[in-house]
C-alpha cells in the first residue's frame, strides 16, 4: 500500500490549508500519494517540490483544479537513487498566499556493498591530438612542427607575392624569409 499525506483545502475558510503531516518519510524508492480535500468552494491548488529531492522525484501534474467537496490524489513518485534525500513539496493556492509546506525524506531502500575499488577513480589516457601522432611518427616534437608549418606558410606567400610582383626587391624578399625560417629551424632543432 502507498503512502499518502492529505492537505485539507478550504476547511478553515477560503484558500485555507492543512496538512495531516509535517514530514513523510519513503524507504526504497516507489511513490507516495498527496491528497487534496476541497472542503470548500472550487479553487486551484499549485504542488511544487523543493530540495534534493525535486532533482529525482516527479509529480505528474502540478497544478490542480479541485470542484467543491472534492478530493483529488495526486502521485508523486520517488525513484531509489542509493543514498539519502531530503526536500519538501509545497502546496499552495490563491497564487502563492496560503502555503502549506510538507518535509519528504527518501531513505535507501537496501545496502550497498562497497569496496576499495570504487574508492579510485577510473582514469583513461586522452587520444593524442592529430598534431601530436604526426609529432610522434616524425619524432619532433609538436611546437617545432607547428614553426616548420608557419614557416612554409611564409615561405609560399612570399613566393606568390614574387611571382605576382615580378620584381628583383620581391625575389630578394623571398630570399630573406627562406633565410629567416631556416634560421628558426637551426635554433629549434640545436
Amino acid at each position: 500500500m502507498s503512502q499518502e499525506v492529505t492537505v485539507h483545502v478550504g476547511r478553515d475558510g477560503p484558500q485555507t490549508l492543512e496538512a495531516t503531516a509535517s514530514l513523510l518519510e519513503t524507504r526504497g524508492g516507489g511513490s507516495f500519494d498527496l491528497v487534496l480535500e476541497n472542503h470548500g468552494t472550487p479553487i486551484h491548488v499549485h504542488c511544487h517540490l523543493a530540495g534534493d529531492i525535486a532533482r529525482v522525484a516527479s509529480l505528474e501534474v502540478g497544478n490542480h483544479y479541485v470542484d467543491a467537496d472534492e478530493t483529488v490524489v495526486v502521485p508523486v513518485h520517488v525513484p531509489d537513487v542509493g543514498h539519502e534525500l531530503g526536500g519538501t513539496l509545497e502546496v499552495s493556492t490563491g497564487y502563492g498566499a496560503n502555503a502549506v509546506t510538507i518535509g519528504v525524506a527518501a531513505t535507501t531502500g537496501s545496502q550497498t556493498a562497497v569496496d576499495e575499488t570504487l574508492a579510485t577513480p577510473r582514469t583513461r589516457e586522452p587520444e593524442p591530438s592529430a598534431l601530436e601522432s604526426v609529432a610522434a611518427s616524425v619524432g619532433l616534437d609538436p611546437a617545432t612542427l607547428a614553426v616548420l608549418g608557419l614557416g612554409l606558410l611564409a615561405v609560399a606567400v612570399a613566393v606568390s607575392t614574387a611571382a605576382v610582383v615580378g620584381s628583383e626587391v620581391a625575389v630578394l624578399g623571398v630570399l630573406i624569409v627562406g633565410a629567416g625560417v631556416l634560421v628558426a629551424l637551426w635554433l629549434l632543432l640545436e
